[in-house]
């Protein structure tokens, strides 16, 4: 069995692209399951449900769950053990960055993105996790170039507790562009375009809050 883990933001990058439709197909062709953890759910679904703005988006998510397109962690692991899991990478995560004058914790990443990595470890599978946010995926792949990107941003100094990282080197990542440029490349996508098609896919994920640079998407657009 293969997983796709996925976190909040790719699927609301392709609910507000109308990309949603596309996910459906992938699954069709998919040897494996899509995951959706509580967390996860909770951000892309519970809460929005709550907010007019973001209530339409929030039904068509919950359709595609109701109609089993993803499948619940806690199908596969409990809860129980996913939240201790969970904790336990916070920690680790939360805690390898400090200021330098006051020794202050920084906060890299949040429960949905823990939730994701901690199935990852649980699941016992093949897996890949889904993921358009930058800092998760630097902290586990560079996480060098994490603490100076992070020195940037901020604006002051960093100590990094590297070797607390050890535990957080094994996992894989995708991000909604490569579902999209896979998509396209199955003739998924449900348009005629070409290139100019790929162009639109992958600028309407970036702009909608995927981390890919302009040159990583004409690198992709020369594979077709």
């Amino acid at each position: 069995m293969k997983y796709l883990i996925f976190d909040a933001g790719p699927i609301i990058s392709l609910t507000m692209n109308g990309m949603l439709p596309v996910l459906e197909r992938l699954k069709e062709v998919f040897d494996g399951e899509f995951i959706l953890t509580p967390a996860v759910k909770r951000e892309v679904v519970d809460r929005p449900m709550r907010i007019k703005k973001f209530k339409l988006e929030a039904m068509q998510i919950q359709g595609l769950i109701r109609r089993g397109l993803f499948k619940m962690s806690g199908d596969i692991v409990s809860n129980q053990k996913l939240d201790k899991e969970v904790k336990r990478i916070l920690k680790i995560a939360n805690g390898v960055l400090r200021t330098t004058d006051m020794k202050e914790k920084i906060k890299i990443i949040h429960g949905g993105e823990a939730a994701c990595l901690a199935f990852a470890n649980l699941c016992g599978c093949e897996n890949v996790i889904v993921i358009d946010e930058r800092t998760t995926r630097m902290l586990t792949e560079a996480p060098e170039k994490l603490e100076k990107m992070m020195e940037r941003k901020l604006h002051t100094p960093l100590d990094a507790e590297l070797s607390l990282l050890d535990s957080l080197k094994k996992f894989k990542f995708i991000r909604s562009a490569e579902l999209l440029y896979v998509a396209h490349r199955k003739g998924l996508i449900g348009i005629k375009g070409g290139k100019d098609l790929l162009d639109a896919l992958l600028y309407g994920v970036k702009f909608k809050g995927c981390a890919i640079s302009s040159v990583e998407i004409e690198e992709m657009k020369l594979l077709v």
